[in-house]
């Protein structure tokens, strides 16, 4: 980088938040930025230029201000993107600094766990290996695949791109866990910036890092998915996970933020239920408000603490750190995996038959990297947008502590032909309402940031009939492309209003959307259809609203021919015999549910079957 470079760089930090360059903020932004596959470091090079041949670093703080706000307000969706990129890298890492944590009431990480289990399962060092079957990822599907097809006898060896984890790594550093157990340290983001991509990227994958939400796959979408999702083998399977996975809803002490969502639900005579979540011994207190960064206690029943357990009983070998870059094929069927390890090893696994479970973003960018030609692969993809309302309580909420979801609401579920939207609450820790909040100058942000122990939110998940697709670029970067339909868009406006609604019967004394120009009202008569004026007029397109997908689905789907799916109802792939796809990329269309339960059921199913045929 050069000098001009550098201080273009660092003005910006300190605009976005003065002292930002005396923490070594312009570092870590950086540091975000090499991890993150949504940014080629020419194009944040030739931006930073940009700014530098403007002179950036040279205007009073006034005017740096003014231009950042042209560019979160600009008519073009890329310089949209820049800017948002630069404000979430530079405010997560300055709110990561333990000085200003304190300053906004926030108490920091966990630090490490008092006690520890040792970990349950040693991996096995990446080098060429021979097996029946290969297994490309130990999230929810790849970790059920392991443990069945390792408990029918089979000789597994399961590939992951992440590091190995256990409960000692789990300290509660929100920026420490995004960079180390997210996929792009949690700043991917689809091709125009509009909506960010979150998934895991660790043993255990995405369960690792999620918030313990387990639905059964909704009847009316099975029967809407047809093939063998209706039928009573399916069934067996949804019940076989829940079990193994400890689904319950016996840990549901409400958090504050769940109380204030069900005090304003109850208010208003709308739906409110119980969160099954996947957990056995939760505390639901201070630890368990911070297990998207990983659950120190092990109460969390991710994969890391069941399947894969289970799998590596069974004699599996799984080998972490190493991505798979293709599937090698021999006449028409699978052999294997061609991988490349964290330190740029080359390393081939020869198998029988190879199961991909890598995610609906991964999964169909390995397939087009081994070539193949089904027009499927990569489309269809689905990704339950979230956006979120945000409100300002007199009471203290402590949002980031207390069980992580302890309710939900189904009242607009079902708006339009089985496709709505669900409330549910989630913590918030500096970082998260950084992501989801505006940026109009250093000290409004900073005011913002400094009501987050009096603060709430309710995201509104949504079921997209609308879809993109996964491609990969010609230098083999992985694209993702994905624009909100006109009438998801009018399903999330339903849900601003519903959720607006809520916190304003629960007492809220402001209340805010996501949008980047900061919307926002206090009760009062007529003030709510005034907000909503602003927001039809604000809208959705990309970096208008803040908008995130936890739930990636679809992009390499099952189906019962070759024209309008990528594999079979088996999963087996129409191109290659023996290539098996058992994870969220398989779904025929959004679950509407959060995905975990029916991508483990689906894993169960079809690695039984594929057990029984190899055996």
């Amino acid at each position: 980088m050069t000098p001009a470079q550098r201080r273009a760089l660092d003005a910006i930090c300190d605009t976005f938040a003065p002292g930002s360059v005396e923490l070594g903020v312009p570092e870590q932004v950086l540091d975000l930025a090499r991890l993150n596959p949504s940014v080629e470091e020419r194009d944040l090079r030739l931006l930073l230029s940009l700014f530098a041949l403007r002179r950036f670093a040279r205007l009073p703080a006034a005017r740096r201000e003014a231009v950042l706000r042209a560019w979160c307000d600009s008519r073009l969706a890329m310089r949209r993107a820049a800017f948002h990129g630069l404000r979430k890298g530079a405010l997560l890492a300055f709110y990561s600094h333990s000085d200003v944590q304190e300053r906004i009431g926030y108490p920091g990480p966990l630090g490490a766990p008092a006690t520890a289990r040792p970990s349950r399962i040693q991996t096995t060092p990446a080098a060429d290996l021979d097996c029946d079957v290969c297994v490309v990822g130990s999230g929810a599907g790849g970790g059920v695949a392991a443990a069945v097809l390792a408990q029918a006898g089979l000789d597994v060896v399961v590939l992951e791109a992440g590091p190995a984890v256990t409960e000692a790594d789990f300290v509660g550093d929100e920026l420490e866990a995004y960079r180390r157990l997210y996929w792009g340290a949690a700043a991917a983001t689809t091709e125009d910036g509009g909506i960010g991509l979150l998934a895991g990227e660790c043993l255990g994958g995405t369960t690792t890092v999620n918030w313990t939400t387990s639905f059964h796959t909704p009847g009316a979408v099975r029967a809407e998915w047809g093939g063998p999702f209706p039928s009573d083998d399916f069934t067996r399977s949804l019940d076989t996970v829940a079990e193994r996975s400890g689904v319950n809803t016996d840990h549901n002490v409400p958090s504050t933020r769940d109380e204030i969502m069900r005090r304003g639900l109850d208010v208003l005579g709308w739906h409110v239920a119980p969160m099954p979540r996947n957990v056995r011994g939760c505390d639901q207190d201070g630890v368990c408000g911070y297990c998207g960064f990983g659950c120190q206690l092990g109460a969390k029943q991710s994969t890391l603490v069941t399947w894969l357990e289970d799998a590596h009983a069974a004699g599996a070998r799984i080998v972490v750190d190493t991505r798979a870059e293709r599937v090698v094929s021999e006449s028409g069927r699978a052999r294997g995996v061609d991988a490349v390890t964290k330190n740029g090893a080359s390393i081939a696994i020869r198998a029988r038959a190879v199961v991909v479970a890598c995610g609906a973003v991964q999964t169909p960018a390995l397939l087009l990297r081994s070539r193949l030609a089904n027009a499927n692969v990569g489309r269809h993809l689905h990704l339950h947008p979230v956006t979120g309302m945000s409100a300002l309580f007199d009471e203290e909420v402590r949002p980031w502590t207390g069980t992580i979801q302890a309710l939900y609401s189904d009242e607009h579920a079902d708006l339009e032909n089985g496709y709505g939207l669900k409330y549910e609450t989630g913590p918030i820790h500096p970082g998260v309402l950084v992501g989801f909040s505006p940026w109009r100058s250093a000290e409004d942000s900073a005011a913002l940031l400094a009501d987050l122990p009096r603060s709430s939110g309710i995201g509104l998940l949504l079921r997209d009939r609308g879809s993109g697709e996964v491609r990969l670029a010609r230098n083999g970067r992985l694209r993702v492309r994905y624009r909100l339909a006109d009438d998801d868009a009018r399903r999330l406006r339903v849900g601003i209003d519903g959720a607006a609604r809520i916190l304003e019967a629960a007492g809220a004394r402001r209340i805010y959307s996501s949008h980047a120009r900061k919307l926002f009202y206090e009760p009062g008569n007529g003030r709510r259809e005034r907000f909503l004026a602003d927001v039809d007029r604000e809208g959705f397109a990309p970096g208008r609203c803040a908008i995130f997908s936890f739930h990636h689905m679809g992009s390499a789907r099952l189906g019962a021919s070759s024209g309008d799916s990528a594999c079979n109802w088996d999963g087996e792939t129409w191109d290659i015999k023996g290539l098996y796809l058992m994870d969220g990329s398989s779904f025929p269309s959004a679950s509407g549910v959060n995905p975990m339960l029916t991508i483990e059921a689906i894993a169960h199913l079809n690695a039984s079957r594929l057990a029984a045929e190899l055996a």
